[in-house]
């Protein structure tokens, strides 16, 4: 089945008079591609299981305001309906005041969605919430009538509600294309394309708009029939069953009616030979045959009538199928809940259950309707030096450099396959590295391990960009810029921006806020001369306030902090945020003193499929980096040289206690080896 119609198999009820065939579902909405909205993934608290599909809206007090709004318009333009074929004069100020406020809400919801779309038809998934209200309210119409004056409603009900659904459908048109319309001249967008492509099929489809289910039997039909195509409700059932017992009967008795049928149906007639009277032409052709009665079945009226009612029923199950994915979500202590779908369909499931934090919710009156802002765990690695190799390697010949191409081009190949098997999301090439974004912090730093030891096995396999490589994870806040959109949600392309990737490319970096550098390069182009400058920096170099510390040169992958608080980052390092949602609260995961040379680190079991996986972390301190706030940075390193059941025990409640512990312990040694001038020892 195209990727377009996948939400049906995830779509809660049965369909009657669709089938779920390709070329049928094709025919019945050619343009489905540029037309519906794809559902969205929506993951669970416990995001292993697996997560619902649909479109998740907040239902708060703003949202029910644009409802009883709708309730009290339509109650109001039904009084006045029925009152004008009662009397044919009645007062309209309630109802026209109900009008405004309900279109005032109406606009409100349409602009937002527009403005915040970028071709994702946010306002298409809108009226398919909106439209739930809608149909509801609209098959109780002959009740309020009949509520308003009893003996009206009983002789004119049906007629009165499509009356009322023709002037709520002529008022919400214009509000809606007038709408469009200011914004696509403000943002200088086709007005066509804002123009939502739902609420099109809606206005050409009446029933989406005022049924909530269609029986088999067409009993939820009679107000449609009689109030709307002026038949006989009754009669057109009774003719309907009377075709499709005869029609059973003939299948049975006509041989060339059977092998008919099967050329039709490129199959065996099933168990269900009603079926082919759903299909397009099929009654047409039947009805031409010798012994087809035509005063006891659908005259030629009738089977014009049944023909382009089953257009109308078919496209209504599509549009039921997909508005039937519309999640109401609610906020209970803080906490995303919903009802969960009944998997075995038929409505919802009576438990609620919690949605991931990451959820981002339709808010269809607040100016976002999805919130741009989200947090993730980011990871990004950087190949130091890049561009000084890149460069240098154009004047060692052709081969050199189309070597060097392929190489930098399979290294990034195997390490984006690595993420994708940590469950990783790349956002965004960066050149000589790349970003990428999960939902787990412990598989972010199982990636970045990996990642290590893979351009460890690199640099032995001649590797030419073997200055280093930086990694960095943080738990920050980004925002979603969309580029562009795909019928598939796992199609649309967005890009990160914000914060977040500010903070983990400073941390790659290694940037202070005041790098001296930085300042020599502006005293120099402001006209002060290198020997005045050099002269000035002189001391601070002289206090190696930013070289490389001698003591970690021996190290393979350094990460430390030098003495005016900048990083320097060879390896992998993390944020205060990141290393507080490695463990839960509550966790019982055992923790170990790790020890390398004079560096000590709590050391934990990251569990993996393959096998467990031993890392180290330390507290590093408070580092300045350049345009943002001083950060609180931790230094990961591998664990595989440490066999973790012998490594003294931790009696920490957490991993921040134990961290802290470390921390305040290895300060210690560092200040006692300074005093006594020598070099900090071992210690276990």
């Amino acid at each position: 089945m195209d990727p377009i119609f996948s939400f049906l198999d995830a779509s809660r009820g049965t369909l009657t008079f669709l089938r779920r065939d390709e070329e049928e579902l094709r025919r019945v909405m050619p343009d489905a591609g540029d037309v519906l909205p794809a559902p969205q993934r929506i993951f669970l608290a416990e995001e292993a299981a697996t997560p619902l599909l649909g479109f998740p809206i907040l239902t708060d007090n703003r949202s029910g305001r644009l409802r009883q709004s709708l309730e009290t318009y339509v109650d109001q333009e039904t009084r006045v309906q029925t009152g004008m074929f009662r009397t044919g004069a009645v007062e309209t100020k309630d109802r026209d005041q109900a009008w405004k406020a309900y279109r005032n809400l109406l606009v409100e919801a349409t602009e937002n969605t527009t403005r915040s779309s970028f071709g994702r038809r946010y306002l298409s998934i809108f009226w398919l919430y909106h439209s739930v209200a809608v149909a509801r309210l609209f098959k109780e119409v002959p009740v309020r009538a009949r509520r308003f004056d009893l003996e009206t409603g009983r002789e004119h009900g049906e007629a009165i509600k499509y009356q009322v659904f023709d002037r709520f459908l002529d008022r919400v048109l214009g509000a809606t294309y007038d709408t469009v319309q200011r914004v696509a001249k403000e943002t200088e967008e086709d007005q066509i394309e804002l123009f939502p492509g739902v609420l099109a099929k809606m206005r050409d489809n009446l029933l989406i708009l005022t049924e909530d289910h269609i029986s088999p039997d067409l009993s939820e039909l009679s107000p449609y029939l009689r109030g709307y195509l002026r038949i006989d409700p009754a009669d057109f059932r009774r003719r309907v069953r009377l075709l499709q017992e005869w029609h059973r009967a003939v299948l049975k008795s006509d041989p060339d009616l059977r092998v008919f049928a099967a050329h039709l149906t490129k199959q065996e007639v099933g168990d269900d030979p009603d079926e082919l009277l759903r299909r397009p032409g099929y009654l047409g052709l039947l009805a031409d045959r010798r012994g087809y009665d035509s005063s006891r079945l659908l005259d030629t009226q009738g089977v014009q009538v049944w023909e382009s009612l089953l257009v109308k029923l078919k496209e209504f199950e599509l549009l039921l199928a997909l508005r039937r994915l519309v999640i109401p979500v609610r906020v209970e202590e803080g906490r995303y809940m919903c009802r969960a779908p009944n998997p075995r369909g038929g409505g919802y499931l009576s438990r609620a259950v919690e949605l991931s934090e990451s959820t981002r919710p339709f808010e269809f009156l607040s100016p976002w309707v999805v919130d741009p802002l989200v947090k993730r765990f980011g990871l990004i690695y950087d190949i130091a030096d890049f561009s000084a190799i890149v460069s240098m390697l154009k004047y060692s010949g052709r081969r050199d450099e189309d070597q060097s191409y392929r190489s930098i081009f399979k290294f990034q190949r195997r390490v984006n396959q690595i993420a994708k098997q940590h469950l990783l999301k790349l956002e965004k090439y960066l050149g000589d590295g790349a970003l990428y974004s999960g939902r787990h912090p412990r598989r972010l730093m199982s990636t970045a391990i990996h990642l290590q030891r893979f351009y460890r096995q690199a640099l032995r396999e001649r590797f030419p960009f073997d200055r280093g490589m930086r990694i960095a994870l943080n738990y920050g806040q980004y925002r979603l810029l969309p580029i562009e959109e795909g019928v598939a949600d796992s199609e649309r392309r967005y890009e990160f921006f914000g914060h977040g990737i500010i903070e983990l490319s400073r941390l790659v970096t290694g940037k202070a806020s005041h790098g001296i550098e930085d300042v020599k390069r502006m005293l120099l182009s402001l006209g002060y001369s290198a020997d005045d400058v050099e002269r000035f920096f002189r001391p601070l170099l002289e206090r190696r306030l930013d070289l490389v510390d001698d003591s970690e040169k021996s190290r393979e992958f350094p990460a430390y902090l030098s003495q005016n608080g900048t990083l320097i980052n060879e390896g992998i390092v993390a944020t205060e945020r990141f290393i507080s949602h490695i463990d839960p609260e509550g966790s019982s995961a055992p923790y170990r003193l790790g020890v390398a040379g004079p560096r000590r680190y709590v050391a934990l079991i990251l569990d993996e499929d393959t096998g467990r996986l031993v890392v180290g972390l330390r507290r590093l301190g408070a580092a300045n980096l350049k345009g943002i706030e001083s950060a609180t940075i931790y230094e990961v390193v591998d664990g595989t040289e440490w066999d973790f059941d012998v490594l003294p025990r931790l009696q920490s409640p957490n991993l921040n206690a134990a961290l802290e512990t470390i921390g305040k312990s290895e300060e210690l040694i560092r200040r006692s080896a300074a005093q006594a001038s020598i070099e900090p020892k071992e210690t276990v």
